[in-house]
């Protein structure tokens, strides 16, 4: 055996040393990878509610007639935080208009000739309006009226006019004159005129004359306004009318009256186009009846109108009203299928992607309320949420955002509820669908 020296030692210590690092290595080398952590995210699908009878959807779907205004091909998408109980909101399908007033719509020609005013009570305030004229194919606006140009008789009786010199002329029954000037001053700068009948002018019937020459077709509005009268004039009417609709439907009444009255009615339309509509009464409504090649609007471009004018007698008293509702005009351009894809992040909903039966390209919104529920089992609004885009039969998809900040910060449990989804076509302009209660969220 060799002698033991420092040199021996050395090498020993090497040795161990050397084994120590290999070892190392082996254990480094074999040791498992750490597990990675499961994404947060998930997706599901669920199946919209089916629709109840207070609920708007319909899967007919057609084209659009009307070229749209909306063409943008941009996504958007908002979300408007909400808080609170959650309040339960329906969209307006009627609307509710009543007036005390009337209107006449004359010529040039008829001012100058002589047209009969029914009046109902005294102090009346009578409105002389010109009106533009685009039929020739250039805008011919009629001249103002001079309202000492104006003379006001009763029927059968002589001229009255707030000048008049006639013998016969012991009562004035205009009590004051209003000029373009001083209306427009007052905020009604159309260059009307107007006079404001006294208590001489009892009920019955007039005529309003003008002496000023007026162009014969220029066109003028004569306004009756009957302030504070027990006769009113109401109407309810659809707010929103499919474009192919034959018939619509409108309830009428005349406050203080059992009588029967005949109504005449005329459609306008945005660019100023207006068709009388026959009137028939079914039931406690009157059907305006639209014929078959008279579209309901024009362009997706502002509202149309339907004009209602009733005359009758009250207590011996003459009774003229004219009463109007607007209402949008539809096509039903798209659907929403009843299966969706929700996705979830960290155990709240993150997104619903929502597929459309779509007639034709068009920009598209859906809107929606989410809520959470509380300890006590209430419905919570936690945010509004909105979004639009370009979808065509090809490419129909479009989805809802939600903030899961927002739902986290609510410290609101399951359900999570879509509520009032509704559907729009922004090309039209026009509500297509709406479910109160679309979508129960569950993971």
């Amino acid at each position: 055996m060799q002698p033991f020296t420092l040199r021996t030692l050395s090498k020993a210590v090497s040795l161990v040393i050397l084994a120590g690092l290999l070892g190392a290595c082996q254990d480094e080398s074999t040791a498992p990878e750490p597990q990675k952590e499961a994404s947060p995210m998930y997706a599901k699908g669920l199946t919209l509610a089916a629709p109840t009878d207070t609920d708007l959807v319909d899967t007919n779907i057609a084209s659009p007639t009307l070229a749209p205004i909306n063409t943008s091909t941009d996504y958007v998408s908002f979300i408007t935080p909400l808080y609170g109980k959650y309040q339960a909101s329906q969209p307006v399908l009627e609307q509710a208009s009543q007036s005390d007033e009337y209107w006449l719509s004359v010529t040039g020609a008829e001012l100058n000739a002589g047209v009969q005013l029914n009046l109902s009570q005294a102090g009346s305030l009578v409105r002389i309006a010109p009106r533009g004229d685009v039929s020739t194919g250039a805008l011919m606006h009629a001249d103002a009226v001079a309202p000492e140009r104006v003379q006001i008789q009763r029927v059968g009786q002589t001229p009255q006019g707030k000048n008049a010199s006639s013998p016969q002329a012991t009562e004035s029954l205009v009590k004051s004159l209003v000029s373009a000037e001083a209306l427009a001053s007052a905020g009604l700068a159309d260059d009307s005129s107007a006079l404001q009948m006294s208590e001489k002018a009892t009920p019955g019937a007039y005529r309003l004359q003008v002496s000023q020459p007026l162009v014969a077709k220029a066109n003028y509005l004569v306004n009756v306004k009957e302030k504070g009268s027990p006769y009113q004039l109401s109407i309810k009417a659809p707010s929103a009318i499919a474009a192919d609709a034959q018939t619509v439907g409108v309830k009428l009444d005349l406050s203080q009256s059992d009588n029967q009255f005949a109504p005449q009615a005329k459609l306008k339309q945005a660019d100023g186009t207006e068709q009388a509509l026959a009137m028939v009464k079914q039931g406690d409504e009157w059907q305006a009846l639209v014929p078959a090649d008279l579209p309901l609007a024009s362009s997706n471009a502002g509202l149309s109108e339907i004009e209602v004018t009733v005359q009758t007698q009250v207590d011996g008293r003459p009774v003229q009203r004219t009463v109007k509702t607007a209402f949008k005009s539809y096509v039903n351009s798209a659907s929403i299928k009843p299966e969706v894809l929700t996705v979830w992040d960290k155990g709240v909903p993150n997104q619903v992607n929502f597929e459309l039966n779509v007639a034709e390209a068009g920009r598209f919104g859906l809107s929606g309320v989410l809520t959470g529920t509380n300890a006590e089992g209430q419905k919570v609004a936690i945010m509004r949420t909105q979004a639009a885009t370009w979808l065509t039969p090809e490419s129909p998809k479009l989805k809802l955002m939600f903030d899961p900040t927002l739902i986290q910060a609510s410290g609101l449990q399951p359900p999570f509820e879509l509520n009032e989804l509704e559907l729009q076509d922004q090309g039209q302009m026009a509500r297509l669908s709406f479910q109160a209660n679309a979508l129960v969220l569950s993971r």
